[in-house]
């Protein structure tokens, strides 16, 4: 083989090696969102569907007797990515959606500084009052109604 026919099939080469892994980069940060996602199953009782309650004084959740202490929860039936929870005041505890508002992918629980990061690896990331903290996401995560009396916390669609 010559040198130049050599050049050009390596070049050819590794243009379509390119073109097909750059292609699944710029998939990985598309919108996937389902505006539907959190809509309740028609057979289920709406109670049951609505509403999810946590005892506060047990493991796992025991940083929720502190201020700016947080917790989280996997899927649950207020939201199928589940839930991060912080309490910001002495009787308010926030409940946020860990649905990243991007790619709709996954957010993981807070870290020590307060930063939750989307597990995309798209560099997206919250703050404790659920707001973006870095882009690319361009709105705060979805909220949800608590109520804390006592050790009980009740979280609401």
């Amino acid at each position: 083989m010559k040198r130049r026919e050599f050049i050009k099939k390596s070049c050819t080469l590794a243009s379509a090696c390119f073109v097909l892994t750059s292609s699944g980069m710029l998939q990985s940060c598309e919108d996937n969102i389902d505006e539907n996602y959190n809509s309740p199953n028609e057979n289920e009782d709406d109670s049951e569907q609505n509403q999810l309650t946590i005892d506060i004084s047990q493991i796992p959740h025991l940083a929720l007797n502190n201020i700016n202490g947080t917790s989280y929860l996997g899927s649950n039936v207020i939201d199928s990515q589940g839930l991060l929870l912080v309490k910001s005041s002495g009787t308010k505890i926030k409940a946020f959606s860990r649905r990243c508002t991007h790619a709709s992918y996954s957010v993981n629980s807070f870290n020590n500084q307060g930063i939750a990061v989307c597990s995309s690896g798209h560099g997206g990331s919250f703050g404790l009052t659920g707001n973006v903290a870095a882009g690319p996401p361009s709105s705060s995560l979805k909220s949800y109604t608590t109520i804390l009396d006592g050790n009980i916390l009740t979280i609401s669609k």
